[in-house]
């Protein structure tokens, strides 16, 4: 099977994030949210809300994507794939 079919949905569309691009969305999304709280403009709000949408869909992205190594590697080690 290749690669691309053993990968998921959501690492075909982000594929696998770095764990410091994950904390640099992240750190982006507090500092846009901290901005929307100081100063409530309609662009501080909405690009809140961006950047925390988009650090969420980073995030699992990478859990998942760590989730899916960790079983993969486990199916290697005791031979049994699951088709």
């Amino acid at each position: 099977m290749t690669d691309m079919h053993r990968r998921s949905l959501l690492e075909r569309l982000v594929g696998k994030p770095l764990p410091w691009v994950v904390w640099a969305w992240a750190v982006l999304a507090v500092i846009w949210t901290v901005l929307a709280i100081i100063d409530p403009s309609g662009l501080h709000t909405s690009m809140a809300i961006v950047w925390t949408i988009l650090a969420a869909i980073q995030i699992s992205a990478a859990y998942y994507g760590r989730r899916q190594e960790r079983k993969r590697a486990r199916n290697a080690d005791t031979g049994s794939g699951s088709r």
